[in-house]
Parts: structure tokens; C-alpha cells; sequence
């Protein structure tokens, strides 16, 4: 007699758990959502699926097993929970450098530690890398420096072309050779906007053509950092699942986070970006 299989999925993110033919009580499920952080008791949701001939088959792995990477930012990662090579991430605003070169810190540092245990696939879109920063950064964490920055494979693009074809027709390759599970580029939209002679309809079939390609990236996280507001933000802001926007507010930085269109604002010392917090 064929029976009727319970698929569970998180009602945060939308992404499948488990597969199974029993149900699972939601009061036990203590666990987060290993895309999102999300607690299942809080989140876990059902659907029934038509049987399959072969066994129901575990489709996830537990929160401890997942790479996954945070800010070590209290305020910032008690709203983002952590970030995994599936999600795409945009950072905005003022001081994004500083979260740019905080990741590629972090992001080599082993899973138990909350980074990814990988190389930084890092194209610099407007000559705004910060090495200086990267060994700051290294330095509080008692990091070997040399280590660290050679695990950076940064790529300088001068054109919107040589950027775009970069992105494009050799990304994909580079992510494989290189075994990256992230990648950063800098001010996407630096060279989109800030040459008069460029034409407009051109740069919006050239960005269209970018954000395709981007959109194809698996299996590795992408964080795409901007500057102040352009015409172009509306083309590329549908590719992110996660937000952060960082602007100045008196003598704080305010930050406001959109994680899957749930919004929450934050306020930072400022000093709270280039510091390493004591544990």
C-alpha cells in the first residue's frame, strides 16, 4: 500500500530538511535551521508528497556540520544568526571595507571558530581594498599575517568591461580551481556609474547580464559590497537574499538588516566594525 511521505521545510527560509513517513513533533525540534539559523520549534512546517520508490533520504546536515561564517559581531549576527556558502549577500552604504576585509579575515578561519576554512576569492570593482585593514584584522585575532593574506586571491579591474567579463566568463572557473566557498566583490557598481561617457542603456544590459551570471553560483557564498545609492541599485538588489545597510546617525552607525524581507535597525559604536570583541 503506498503511503504518503511528510516533507519538512523551514518556514523562515523555505528550504527542505527532511523527507520522511513519520511525523515529527515540532516541540523537540531545539535545533536552528541550518540555511537560516531559525529555531525549527519556531519554524518547522510540513508538506505531504506523493510516495517515492526509494527511502526517504536526509537532504540536510546538522547546524554543527554546515560551514557557515559570522561577523563576530554580536548585534549584527545575533539578527543574521550566520552566513553559508548557498546565500547571497549585499552590504551597503558607508564602512563597507570594513565588514569586506573583517570577512576575508574570518572566512579562513575553521568552522568551529565561525569561518568557512577557505581561501577569499576577492575582486576589487573600484581599487578599494584595504590589506592594512586585513592585517589589523589578523593581528587581534593572534593570526599568522603572511598566512592570512596570501589566502586572499584578489583580482583588480580597471573597466566596467574588464570587470564584467571577469564576472562572467571567468568567475565560474576560478570559484572550481581555487575551491573557494566565498566570494567577494567590491563595489560592484563603481564603474557602472561613474564615467560620464559610458551609455546608460548599454550599462543596464551589461549589469543584467552580470546579475544572471551571479545568480548561477553554487555552493558558495557571494558578497557584493556598494556605495551610496545609484540609478542601477533596483537591477542588482533582487539578487540578495540578505541586506545590510550601513549609514551614520549622530555619533553611532545605524545598520539596517533585511534578512528574506523580515527588517530589523541596529546601532553600533563606531568603532564597532574595525574591533575584535574579547571572548
Amino acid at each position: 500500500m503506498n503511503k504518503t511521505l511528510l516533507k519538512y521545510y523551514c518556514g523562515h527560509c523555505n528550504n527542505a530538511l527532511k523527507e520522511l513517513d513519520s511525523e515529527v513533533h515540532q516541540v523537540h525540534s531545539i535545533e536552528p535551521c541550518p540555511f537560516c539559523g531559525t529555531l525549527l520549534s519556531d519554524s518547522l512546517q510540513q508538506r505531504k508528497i506523493p510516495h517515492k520508490l526509494h527511502s526517504p533520504a536526509i537532504v540536510f546536515q546538522k547546524a554543527l556540520q554546515l560551514p557557515k561564517i559570522t561577523f563576530d559581531i554580536d548585534k549584527i549576527d545575533s539578527v543574521l544568526h550566520f552566513l553559508t556558502p548557498d546565500q547571497k549577500i549585499c552590504i551597503a552604504g558607508i564602512h563597507t571595507q570594513k565588514l569586506v576585509e573583517r570577512l576575508c579575515v574570518r572566512a579562513q578561519l575553521p568552522c568551529r571558530y565561525g569561518g568557512l576554512d577557505s581561501n577569499v576569492l576577492l575582486i576589487d570593482g573600484a581599487n578599494s581594498s584595504d590589506l592594512y585593514q586585513c592585517v589589523d584584522f589578523a593581528q587581534q585575532y593572534g593570526l599568522n599575517v603572511k598566512k592570512i593574506l596570501s589566502g586572499i586571491i584578489s583580482c583588480r579591474t580597471f573597466t566596467v568591461y574588464q570587470l564584467a567579463n571577469l564576472i562572467v566568463n571567468e568567475l565560474h572557473n576560478a570559484i572550481k580551481q581555487y575551491d573557494t566557498k566565498i566570494v567577494i566583490i567590491t563595489h560592484l557598481l563603481h564603474f557602472f556609474t561613474n564615467d560620464p561617457y559610458l551609455n546608460q542603456h548599454e550599462m543596464q544590459q551589461i549589469l543584467k547580464t552580470v546579475v544572471q551570471s551571479l545568480k548561477k553560483i553554487q555552493n558558495c557564498l557571494v558578497v557584493v559590497s556598494l556605495g551610496m545609492p545609484t540609478r542601477f541599485d533596483g537591477m542588482l538588489l533582487q539578487l540578495f537574499s540578505k541586506t545590510i545597510k550601513i549609514k551614520q546617525s549622530y555619533n553611532a552607525l545605524s545598520v539596517h538588516i533585511d534578512d528574506l524581507g523580515k527588517t530589523q535597525s541596529i546601532l553600533l559604536d563606531n568603532n564597532a566594525l574595525e574591533t575584535i570583541q574579547q571572548h
